[in-house]
């Protein structure tokens, strides 16, 4: 890349200045508007400032800075280790943000968002610097600093921007503190106020930092793969050029508009009205006099209208007051249609609590679709603006030139989460998608009811994934998931419960309390072990068991029939002579002892031994049950 001189960076810097003058003038008029510079009516007129610019500006910038950022990489058909990982690289780049703005709020500045968001109201462009460095013990920072648009200057590439360079004022003090550079050998003190300008310059691997004719930084490796800064207009209108050459300045004046693209001619006239209103009202406080005397000489000594002053008129001589002015008849209706137009161009005054009914629905919604047409194409640059700063990190980082970030924060379901996110998981993750979601009057059951028909029925129209992911548009529903099944888990088994309320109890210090669950934790397991104990008995007792083997007896003498055999010739005991028919059970209604099955084992009896008839520990009698379900009068009561 070629080596700029700072001759040469400040030639380049002006060069692009001339092009983009009327832009640039543009946003300082803007700025002045945003101030409240006091309306000039004219000398010795009352002049009127309406603070409508301001409280514009303000209610857009709330609106963004209080906008529900969701960082999203959709599911997909991806797997749970896939899902896994861009649940990760979400975390990650919400950390970067956590990082970065603590990084700004320790130099006195205000977080990214909301200087971002400014810029894009009053500016209507973004610009910002994302780079990641190391200090000098190697631990990784994150530079996330948003630069003023007005004072921005850039050129573009094949592939994007060619350089960027951004031109701030600064004390030979703050120079010599933040670059070790005294600027007292120039004929300037180190103590001087006077400002010099310094241009911090960025190309595609560099960066330099130098005054008109001094380099405060030599040329450096920055560390990205591009120029590390983002910049974008606000809006949908593109980049258009005029049919003369001299009319393309114009042009870009409105290429990324403030927020007062529609209403900036109106505050004058609105201000110019309000002044002449102002006007009237003071002069009716102190009417003009007229005097008569016979030479026309006579002037009045006292202030007539102080209380009990006292005027000597002569024969002939007369003090009557002048009358008062009125507006035109058609000042009522000319203010009336300033003040349509000013609403249509911004912000309904119903935004603001100025509300004489309650709103329906329908109403509602048509306020919002109103509203969204100024604050949509501010929240969707702040979109694109994240997006490219995540990306310029994420580039960074997967260079494997840093040590791996651990990253803190709360996610969009308020969950807090602390890991380590290592250069692997990002590269493997997809593409983050940012979603920038206004808080906006709207009927928030409208999406759990559209979800709760997505789900009902048999069979479901869409996926519990699907409903959570895109509808609700949860941050994790793998996550959002798991706690619902934890929550479902704690409830479905009775020791699970006893376990939440000991542990409960314990946390709060109620060991007395914890004591009582921790005996019934061990009630319900030893009554569990008694009936698995009782069904392997049972298990067992319903199958044959197998029989010892008698011993052989020795063999009988000759002639003799061993024991337990019938001679040949007998008929066996409880059998029928051949021929006649006897009554057989079926074995399915057989006793277990005709089948050769032992008794079951007697099973030991639960609890302490007590007489037959004594009530049950803590049981409540019939009336006790029904007074407490309410059916019949307390027992004892009238």
């Amino acid at each position: 890349m070629a080596n700029y001189k700072p001759e040469e960076i400040i030639a380049l810097v002006d060069s692009h200045y001339d092009l983009t003058e009327p832009l640039r003038t543009r946003m300082d008029d803007d700025h002045k508007l945003y101030r409240l510079e006091e309306f000039d009516a004219g000398e010795g007129f009352q002049s009127y400032t309406s603070n409508e610019p301001q409280v514009y500006a303000d209610k857009l910038i709330a609106w963004m800075t209080s906008a529900e950022m969701v960082v999203k990489i959709p599911y997909g058909n991806s797997e749970r280790e896939q899902r896994e990982n861009n649940d990760s690289k979400e975390r990650f780049l919400l950390g970067l943000v956590k990082a970065a703005d603590e990084r700004l709020t320790s130099r006195f500045q205000p977080v990214v968002r909301n200087q971002m968001a400014w810029f894009i109201t009053l500016r209507g462009w973004y610009a910002a610097r994302a780079l990641m460095t190391k200090d000098d013990e190697g631990e990784t920072n994150i530079e996330i600093q948003p630069w003023d648009p007005l004072h921005t200057y850039w050129s573009e590439g094949k592939n994007g921007l060619a350089w960027a360079c951004y031109k701030t004022k600064k004390t030979p003090s703050e120079i010599k503190a933040i670059w070790g550079v005294d600027l007292s050998s120039e004929g300037q003190g180190a103590d001087d106020d006077d400002a010099i300008d310094v241009y911090d310059f960025y190309d595609s691997e560099d960066n330099v930092v130098c005054t008109e004719d001094t380099v405060l930084k030599k040329r450096t490796k920055h560390g990205a793969t591009r120029v590390p800064v983002v910049l974008g207009p606000v809006g949908s209108q593109p980049l258009v050029q005029a049919v003369t050459s001299t009319g393309n300045l114009d042009t870009i004046e409105d290429y990324g508009e403030s927020c007062y693209k529609s209403s900036r001619e109106l505050f004058e006239k609105h201000n110019f009205m309000m002044s002449v209103m102002l006007e009237l009202t003071a002069r009716s406080r102190k009417q003009g006099l007229k005097v008569k005397s016979r030479d026309g000489t006579k002037t009045l000594e006292e202030d007539p209208y102080k209380e009990g002053s006292e005027i000597a008129l002569g024969q002939g001589e007369d003090v009557e007051p002048l009358g008062l002015l009125e507006m035109a008849r058609e000042s009522g209706v000319f203010m009336g249609l300033i003040s349509g137009e000013m609403q249509r161009g911004g912000l309904p005054h119903s935004i603001y609590g100025q509300l004489e009914f309650q709103l329906s629905g329908f109403a509602i919604n048509t306020l919002r679709q109103g509203v969204e047409t100024v604050l949509t194409p501010r929240l969707q640059a702040m979109e694109k603006a994240y997006k490219s700063i995540f990306q310029l990190l994420c580039d960074q980082y997967i260079t494997g030139g840093f040590k791996s970030i651990e990253v803190s924060g709360q996610d969009k379901n308020r969950m807090y989460f602390k890991e380590e996110v290592t250069a692997d998981t990002i590269k493997n993750a997809g593409d983050a998608e940012i979603t920038m979601i206004g808080q906006l009057p709207q009927d928030e059951m409208s999406k759990m009811s559209m979800a709760q028909i997505a789900r009902e029925g048999d069979t479901p129209l869409l996926p519990d994934i699907f409903i959570r992911d895109n509808i609700l548009g949860l941050q994790s529903a793998d996550q959002m998931e798991d706690s619902i099944r934890l929550q479902m888990s704690q409830k479905m088994l009775p020791e699970a419960m006893l376990w939440e309320n000991l542990l409960s109890a314990r946390r709060q210090g109620r060991e007395d309390i914890a004591q009582f669950y921790e005996t019934e934790l061990m009630k319900v397991f030893m009554m569990k072990k008694l009936e698995e104990q009782k069904m392997m008995q049972e298990m067992m007792g319903g199958g044959m068991q197998p029989q010892p083997q008698p011993q052989q007896p020795a063999a009988p003498p000759p002639g003799m029939v061993p024991p337990g055999m019938i001679p040949p010739g007998m008929i066996p005991p409880g059998m029928m002579p051949p021929g006649q028919a006897g009554p057989m059970l079926p074995p399915t209604v057989m006793p277990n002892a005709a089948l050769g099955v032992p008794p079951p084992m007697p099973v030991a009896p639960i609890g302490p031994m007590v007489a037959p008839g004594t009530p049950r520990p803590g049981a409540q009698s019939t009336e006790n049950r029904l007074s407490n379900l309410g059916l019949i009068p307390p027992v004892g009561g009238n």
